[in-house]
């Protein structure tokens, strides 16, 4: 009787072992996997930032969607000087402009408009080009503007960005790279669709 107790002892004592020995292997493979895609998950993310910063580093300065927007240094009708890479990690859309243009005197108001409503969330830069500071200044007169308006009075801005009428609007995200450039006149609504490929 004792032997076969003894038996019965060691059967379950193997058993036991058994269980014990195969739960350890499942968990080392849950582990291994959960280390592996894990390993893996970071790769992809260090590899898609990486990719997302070459891609900053590698823009071409340029005045087409998806170069990095030329940099510049203008002064506002107060005399504030205002250099567009200063303004890096902010949204900003440039305007380019003139008093004699019709279409950028319809535009104006709807721009305003946009800035007062969103002016925690971007930079509006209305430059003019190739006229006198106080031909600028008698035009804003009473109109109210709430953005900077800047004088480009060489046109040589005007020239960097390739523009060739007016008005005409890039719209620049946080990392100074243009997201859109629209061609003529915009309405609220227009400049609100635009200012969204640099809200993403």
């Amino acid at each position: 009787m004792k032997k076969v107790k003894s038996k019965k002892t060691r059967n379950s004592n193997n058993r036991n072992k058994n269980i014990i020995l195969t739960a350890s292997i499942i968990l080392i493979l849950i582990l291994g996997i959960s280390i592996y895609f894990l390993n893996n998950y970071v790769v992809s993310s260090q590899t898609q930032n990486q990719n997302t910063n070459t891609a900053i580093n590698n823009a071409q300065v340029g005045a087409e969607k998806g170069d990095l927007a030329p940099d510049f240094t203008l002064k506002d009708v107060n005399g504030k000087t205002v250099t567009l890479s200063k303004l890096k990690g902010k949204k900003v859309i440039l305007n380019f402009w003139a008093t004699t243009c019709p279409y950028c005197k319809i535009e104006m108001p709807e721009l305003n408009k946009f800035y007062q409503n969103n002016k925690n969330d971007v930079v509006l830069l209305a430059i003019d080009i190739g006229e006198e500071k106080s031909t600028v200044e008698n035009y804003l007169e009473s109109k109210g503007y709430g953005f900077t308006i800047l004088l480009d009075s060489d046109a040589k801005v005007a020239m960097d960005y390739k523009v060739q009428f007016i008005p005409m609007s890039f719209f620049i995200d946080e990392k100074g790279i243009i997201r859109s450039i629209s061609n003529g006149a915009m309405t609220y609504d227009e400049v609100d669709e635009y200012f969204k490929t640099i809200s993403q």
